[in-house]
Parts: C-alpha cells; sequence; structure tokens
C-alpha cells in the first residue's frame, strides 16, 4: 500500500472505531436509562397497585353488598305482590260473598214488606169488621133500651 492509502485506511479504521465506541456508549447509556425507567415505572406500578388494592377491594365489597341489596328489594318486592294477589282474592270472594247477601237481604225484605202489608190490610179489615159491629151493638143497644 502507498503511504497515503494506508493513512487513508487507518484513519478511516480509528472513525470507524470511534463510532463504534460512540455507539456503544449510546446504547449503554440509553440501557442505563431504560433500566431506570423500568425500574420507576416497577415502582409507580408498585403505588398504583399498593393504592389501588384497598379501592378495588371496596369497590368490590360495594358491589356485591349492592347485588345483596337488590336481592333483598327483590324478595321483598315479590313477597309484596305475592300479598297483594292474596288481599286482592280475599276482597273479591268476600265482595261476591256480599253481593249474595245482599240479594238475599233484599230477597228478605221484599219478603217481609209483603207479609207486612198483608197484615195492616188484615187489621185494617178486623177494625172495619169491629167499627161496623160496634155501631151494630149500638143500635140493637138502644133499640133494646127502648
Amino acid at each position: 500500500m502507498t503511504g497515503w492509502t494506508a493513512v487513508l485506511t487507518a484513519l478511516s479504521t480509528a472513525i470507524i472505531a470511534l463510532a463504534v465506541v460512540a455507539f456503544s456508549v449510546a446504547v449503554i447509556a440509553l440501557t442505563r436509562r431504560m433500566t431506570d425507567l423500568s425500574r420507576n415505572v416497577e415502582r409507580l406500578l408498585d403505588t398504583m397497585d399498593r393504592d389501588a388494592r384497598p379501592a378495588l377491594e371496596a369497590v368490590r365489597r360495594t358491589a356485591d353488598e349492592a347485588s345483596r341489596v337488590a336481592i333483598l328489594v327483590r324478595d321483598e318486592a315479590e313477597g309484596v305482590v305475592r300479598t297483594s294477589k292474596s288481599v286482592r282474592d280475599r276482597v273479591e270472594r268476600t265482595a261476591a260473598s256480599l253481593e249474595d247477601r245482599f240479594i238475599e237481604l233484599e230477597t228478605l225484605v221484599g219478603l217481609l214488606q209483603s207479609e207486612v202489608e198483608e197484615t195492616v190490610l188484615d187489621v185494617a179489615a178486623a177494625l172495619r169488621t169491629t167499627r161496623r159491629g160496634s155501631g151494630l151493638l149500638k143500635k140493637i143497644k138502644r133499640a133494646l133500651a127502648r
């Protein structure tokens, strides 16, 4: 090799070596930075996990309690519906029974009214007969008294 090619080759090799060293230093620095960042992220996740765990537990307990309350409300609502149906059935049976009783009472009142009317007519007839008989007795008494 000639003098200038050897210098150029040495210089190129030195530049390439420096570039490799610079690249290696940059990779090492980047690796350290990534490691630090990874540790920071890990610490952040640990902190979030520690802080979020009680909140998640509280949310889970609240959801469980809400579920229990919903079941209780549903059961109570079903009980109210059953009771309402039972009361409604009893009211309907009572209303039907009362209707039958009112029909019987109406029939009885009609019968009593007929009997009372007949009795009043009989009493009125008896009073007329008694008045006529009394008038006849007065005439007989007058006739005998003379």
